[in-house]
């Protein structure tokens, strides 16, 4: 069988892990984000068990896979709970601006230096999220409301996860890395909804396995592209899910995104397009 080139293997990726958030929200309309939450990594573990029957698994850098596991599965649990509580697209946008966290990070705790194009980057993005805050803020509020910060709180994460990665990859496979961050996930989310746990209908179980499957198809996906991909483009392309997410949630859950907001997406994935062009040598987010 032929295999898809790789830039349109991670626009497809981008598409489903879009896809995978508008499901994530529809279950997310009656059943806890932590649930939604759990399934998600339960499913990613069970292709990972598939996959580890073909090729064992080593981890060397037990360490670092620890940390990338601890970030990324906290990371999404706080994705998940933004989802449930916010519009699909700006929970998303939200989340998709790590690649600036990370280079900041980079920069803190890996010595890389933070150029003058990456704070540009880092100026762009920051005014943009601060008016997706303001613009989905209810009337007469400042604009600090705590599930908007969930989904900041959830990008910081995924970029101390995405930091991690690049020193995680030195030793480790894709696999190894991938499992760690379904177990650390999977540990982190199982008490939360363990805790909330409402027995989902017949559809919600349907839709539940289709946020797992989902998941774990685009993250097959990008891992195959991202072989072939430079990081730069890579990056920029991941951005159709943000962009993908809010035309979804306008299309299907009828979400309406204000003027402001809208401005602020535009500026938020413009700096997060310049940052991910500057870090050529980052590698992509698993969440």
């Amino acid at each position: 069988m032929k295999r898809p080139p790789a830039a349109v293997a991670l626009v497809a990726a981008a598409l489903l892990f879009s896809l995978m958030a508008l499901a994530a929200k529809v279950a997310a309309r009656r059943l806890p984000g932590p649930e939604v939450a759990f399934t998600r990594f339960a499913v990613g573990l069970a292709g990972c068990a598939v996959a580890a029957v073909r090729r064992p698994l080593r981890a060397r850098n037990k360490w670092g896979l620890f940390l990338r596991g601890a970030y990324g599965g906290a990371a999404v649990l706080l994705y998940f709970l933004a989802i449930a509580h916010l519009p699909v697209g700006i929970a998303t946008l939200l989340n998709y601006t790590a690649p600036v966290f990370t280079a900041m990070y980079a920069a803190l705790f890996l010595g890389e230096a933070l150029g003058r194009r990456t704070a540009v980057a880092l100026t762009l993005t920051t005014i943009g999220v601060g008016l997706v805050i303001k613009g989905t803020a209810p009337p007469g509020a400042l604009g600090l409301g705590s599930w908007q910060l969930v989904g900041v709180a959830s990008a910081m994460l995924s970029g101390a996860a995405v930091a991690t990665i690049r020193e995680v990859r030195k030793t480790d496979g894709s696999w190894e890395i991938f499992t760690a961050f379904c177990l650390a996930g999977v540990a982190i989310t199982a008490g939360p909804a363990w805790w909330s746990w409402i027995h989902p209908t017949a559809f919600e179980w349907l839709v539940l396995a289709g946020v797992g499957t989902l998941s774990l198809g685009a993250q097959l996906l990008m891992t195959y592209a991202l072989r072939y991909v430079r990081a730069a483009v890579g990056g920029v392309i991941a951005q159709l899910t943000p962009v993908a997410s809010l035309s979804l949630g306008w299309a299907f859950l009828g979400e309406r995104i204000p003027p402001l907001a809208l401005i602020g997406a535009t500026l938020t994935l413009a700096g997060v397009c310049v940052g991910t062009i500057v870090a050529r040598a980052a590698p992509a987010s698993d969440d």
